[in-house]
């Protein structure tokens, strides 16, 4: 199995794991460039989920779907203090804001589907994992999955643009986050990147937040604030990654 892990995050339903490991892997080819350390194809796994997220048309559940993405629609234009959509569409796009009601939508009617994500994760990390990387809802995923893992031996999380920092985010998690058992299993070691402006990473100081020995480190992704190739190939994303495959 691979020494690398990528989980990506949401709205890669479009894609598939092949598509996005040949879009990501030169990235992180690049991060390590900068650190003189290379990987063999074979080196690295994309965890994939995208496609449980794919709606068909063609199921009969479509009336039931249409009125629960109402409901969606409904709260999430709704949404902080006096935010609606419109505020949302600017720093959006229209079809982004429909894109996000359709995920939550599925998230909120699919009473397994974190169950089947899990699974999707369980399938890829195994004792020869070093590193997992996970961006965006995949930093949230990656998370979970080693939390409740905890005889799996990888030694690095890399989380990348991570929303880990908002309380909504915490609930989502099972079991409950306490003092005693914030901290990711075998992890040894956690590097947390934001980018400035990536506004899924608001609260980006996770050290604060969930575990004090959380390194959290700030990179400038440009107008590509949460975009995930930018983060991959970043100089102190290549660090974490490099320490971990060196290490021995």
């Amino acid at each position: 199995m691979s020494k690398v892990v990528l989980v990506h995050g949401a709205f890669n339903e479009l894609w598939g794991p092949n598509e996005l490991k040949a879009r990501w892997l030169p990235a992180l080819r690049d991060g390590l460039w900068h650190h003189g350390v290379t990987v063999s194809d074979d080196d690295v796994a994309v965890c994939f989920y995208g496609d449980l997220f794919r709606r068909d048309p063609q199921t009969d559940d479509a009336a039931a779907f249409a009125q629960s993405r109402a409901g969606v629609a409904e709260m999430l234009s709704k949404l902080g203090d006096g935010v609606g959509l419109e505020a949302l569409s600017q720093a959006a796009s229209e079809a982004a804001f429909d894109r996000t009601v359709d995920m939550v939508t599925i998230m909120t009617t699919v009473p397994d589907l974190w169950d089947q994500v899990q699974q999707r994760v369980d399938a890829v990390i195994d004792q020869h994992t070093e590193v997992v990387v996970g961006h965006s809802l995949g930093s949230v995923i990656s998370y979970a999955a080693l939390r409740k893992s905890p005889q799996l031996n990888v030694h690095t999380l890399v989380t990348l643009g991570s929303p880990l920092g908002q309380p909504s985010i915490h609930g989502m998690l099972h079991p409950a986050i306490t003092a005693d058992t914030s901290w990711p299993g075998s992890v040894q070691r956690w590097v947390n990147v934001a980018a400035v402006g990536d506004h899924a990473a608001a609260i980006h100081c996770l050290a604060d937040v969930l575990d004090g020995r959380i390194e959290d480190v700030r990179v400038d992704n440009g107008h590509r604030a949460h975009d995930p190739e930018p983060y991959l190939n970043a100089s102190v994303t290549g660090a974490a990654i490099a320490a971990a495959l060196t290490r021995h």
